[in-house]
């Protein structure tokens, strides 16, 4: 399957997302299944387990019973939290923005694979998020608008380490980079993964029982990633067509490899 790898409109991106999504979610949506959703549906069901929701129309008592309850077991969520935001994300981000690449740039993919480059990348993600919410916070400190700016700024900074190898100030530096000229499409992009996800949101909200809403929030939630995950790669690679004529460079690459095999064959015959 090919792709159109060059610089895009948002319409085109989206386009590009949905495609790369659709004819292939069977291994992007296996490597999810082989990091993420394990993690949140055991995280989710111990939680579950010891602070149960409060039943509807909760009398002032029974919340305040509830908020004790919460408060006896925050260890537990903190610990939950803290350990997807440092690790499980962060892998099962790094994961599929490297399978999307590939699959993106026609080559191949595997699940085992780009959970593996995942690995590998986990301690430069984890020292460049760092650096990029310090960078955000001091913004904010700043009135406010710079805070919002970084956050464009950056917005590539985990697509530079994963598919560059930079990482740290390199990678916030290199993402700015890119990013010049290309802050609108992130906004609109960023504002209709938002509501997508909201309503995803709402809908397995609609669930009555906690135990299946859980599995329904998680399924959904994989979906979203995929997408979103998808949209982002594309964006990625269109913003440095703009700026470097990777679409260029990747075409020549391409008829130089096509070019090579067709030699190899010639000289085996």
């Amino acid at each position: 399957m090919t792709y159109q790898i060059k610089q895009l409109k948002l319409g085109g991106i989206l386009d590009q997302a949905i495609a790369l999504t659709k004819n292939h979610f069977g291994l992007l949506f296996s490597i999810i299944a082989l990091v993420y959703i394990p993690f949140s549906l055991i995280s989710s069901f111990a939680i579950l387990s010891v602070t149960p929701p409060p039943p509807m129309g909760a009398s002032p008592e029974q919340m305040s019973a509830y908020q004790q309850e919460v408060f006896k077991n925050l260890p537990l969520i903190m610990g939950v939290g803290l350990l997807s935001a440092f690790v499980v994300l962060p892998l099962t981000n790094a994961a599929v923005v490297d399978a999307v690449a590939k699959l993106y740039l026609g080559k191949p993919a595997s699940a085992v694979e780009s959970i593996k480059v995942g690995l590998s990348r986990l301690l430069p993600l984890f020292w460049t998020t760092i650096l990029m919410v310090l960078a955000i916070m001091g913004g904010f400190m700043l009135l406010i608008i710079p805070g919002f700016l970084c956050m464009f700024w950056f917005s590539l900074s985990t697509h530079v380490v994963v598919l560059e190898g930079i990482s740290g100030g390199a990678a916030l530096g290199r993402s700015k980079k890119l990013m010049s000229g290309n802050i609108n499409t992130v906004f609109v992009l960023g504002i209709l993964m938002a509501a997508i996800g909201a309503g995803i949101g709402m809908v397995a909200g609609l669930v009555p029982q906690p135990q299946v809403q859980v599995i329904v929030q998680t399924i959904m939630q994989a979906v979203m990633t995929i997408l979103s995950t998808a949209a982002l790669v594309v964006f990625y690679f269109s913003c440095r067509c703009g700026h470097e004529n990777f679409d260029l460079e990747h075409l020549a690459q391409s008829m130089g490899e096509s070019t090579a095999e067709v030699n190899s064959e010639a000289d085996e015959f």
